[in-house]
């Protein structure tokens, strides 16, 4: 082969690669979802990231025993249980019906585990292991029968929709039941005893009793640490050299051409919205819960590690999907009634796109001195209260202790979370109960 040969081959090569790149630039078709998700442009650690099983837990387990029943709040040592099962063969249980339903959910050898909301199956594959596919159905409790021995080599456990009245099987590798019975159920009886409340035909209520002296809750005092606006503009829109931000009397405000951040200061809160985003509704494969998640740990947005958060309610509707998660110190829910402070982080998405996204803007910090234990008035006391104010029982979805968040008004900086009874109607509102010296009290105030 001679040197001309040579040199036209490599032209040639050089020809058709050159046509090649000429061919993929002009075909090139960036990939819309990245270029339509802000969150990905700017790499902005905050705070924290979580895994979606610190996100998404039980509320609580209850254990029922022939006429008591007992719980406690902290699931942790159930969800380590948990994730080493696999789940299989899940199947609709046909032979529970509206008569046996209440017997089979909270009768004698009984042990539930109690979400806050209806989680999707699909998301219950970050806190254990599947085996077979996955059914597209939602659940909030999950039920252990320690009195039947008609399972074989695997156990069955009951995955259920309590408000549905939807029970499904389901095997379970993994799991020795006697030890989870031995771990869990015949220890029960040391837990807080319970109360139970009939709300509704078929639907029940469990409250703490709180008829122990050595069960009071304490009270503390927090300095608060404040969250860096910037870094949330920095996280949160495309081109952060484009933003302006205008101060008001009470609030930092954040825009470029399209979206909004609003900091306040009466409030402790951050409102970011993207009003361009008017579409309807997300792709029917969207997951809200775990979208939101993905969403916050992209700029770390977690807090701690006084404070945590729990998946608290979601919604699905034709135009928009929303969450919340709710703030909880050790095992109790935080919540705001003087609108001085937010508890819970929340967002909406609509076109798979976040639409609106709000949160506080705090964190608790070092602790007081002085805190103090607080004895707080008897599930009865509670019950009487209810009737007293003559509360509709059949629209009552919760009752529950919890902590109440307030800033002490004469130390700026200075939060308060004590101990309070509150209650849900509709799965919608939390109201808390305020009590008196007429109130008939068994415990305190």
């Amino acid at each position: 082969m001679n040197y001309e040969t040579i040199k036209s081959l490599i032209l040639t090569f050089l020809v058709l690669l050159s046509l090649i790149l000429t061919w993929n630039l002009w075909t090139y078709q960036p990939d819309d979802e990245f270029i339509n998700n802000d969150r990905v442009i700017n790499d902005v650690e905050i705070r924290e990231k979580k895994e979606i099983d610190q996100i998404v837990k039980p509320s609580h387990l209850l254990f029922h025993f022939e006429d008591v029943h007992h719980g406690k709040v902290d699931t942790d040592r159930f969800l380590e249980e948990f994730k080493k099962w696999s789940l299989s063969e899940i199947e609709p249980v046909e032979n529970i019906n509206e008569k046996t339903f209440v017997t089979f959910m909270h009768g004698n050898g009984k042990m539930e585990v109690v979400f806050p909301e209806e989680i999707p199956l699909q998301t219950f594959r970050y806190l254990t292991s599947f085996d077979s596919e996955i059914p597209n159905f939602s659940i909030n409790r999950i039920v252990f029968d320690f009195k039947d021995d008609s399972f074989g080599n695997e156990p069955t456990i009951y995955l259920v929709n309590y408000e549905e009245k939807e029970v499904y099987s389901a095997r379970v590798g993994n799991l020795s039941l006697n030890h989870l019975e031995r771990a869990f159920y015949q220890t029960a009886r040391t837990n807080p005893r319970y109360l139970s409340l009939k709300a509704e035909e078929g639907r029940y209520i469990f409250l703490p009793a709180l008829d122990r002296k050595e069960e009071q809750i304490r009270t503390y005092n927090y300095f608060t640490d404040q969250l860096n606006p910037e870094d949330f503009k920095d996280a949160l829109f495309s081109d952060p050299s484009i933003v302006t931000k205008d101060l008001t009397m009470d609030a930092e405000v954040y825009r470029d051409d399209s979206r909004l951040m609003r900091v306040t200061n009466h409030d402790y809160k951050l409102q970011y919205v993207n009003p361009g985003n008017t579409g309807n509704g997300n792709t029917f494969e969207f997951n809200v819960i775990e979208q939101g998640i993905e969403f916050i740990n992209d700029h770390s947005g977690w807090t701690g590690p006084v404070e945590s958060y729990h998946l608290d309610k979601w919604n699905r509707s034709t135009l928009e999907d929303s969450v919340t998660f709710r703030m909880h110190v050790g095992n109790y829910p935080v919540f705001n009634f003087n609108f001085d402070a937010v508890t819970e982080i929340s967002q909406s998405w609509r076109n798979n796109e976040l639409r609106e996204y709000v949160r506080p803007t705090f964190e608790f910090g070092i602790i007081v001195p002085g805190s103090v234990q607080k004895q707080l008035p008897t599930g009865n006391s509670v019950l009487r209260k209810l009737e007293k104010m003559n509360v509709d029982l059949s629209k009552v979805t919760d009752i529950k202790v919890a902590y109440e968040l307030k800033r002490v008004s004469n130390q700026k900086g200075i939060i308060i979370i004590e101990p309070v009874w509150v209650y849900q109607e509709s799965n919608a509102m939390w109201t808390k109960l305020t009590f008196s010296e007429k109130d008939n009290l068994e415990g305190g105030m």
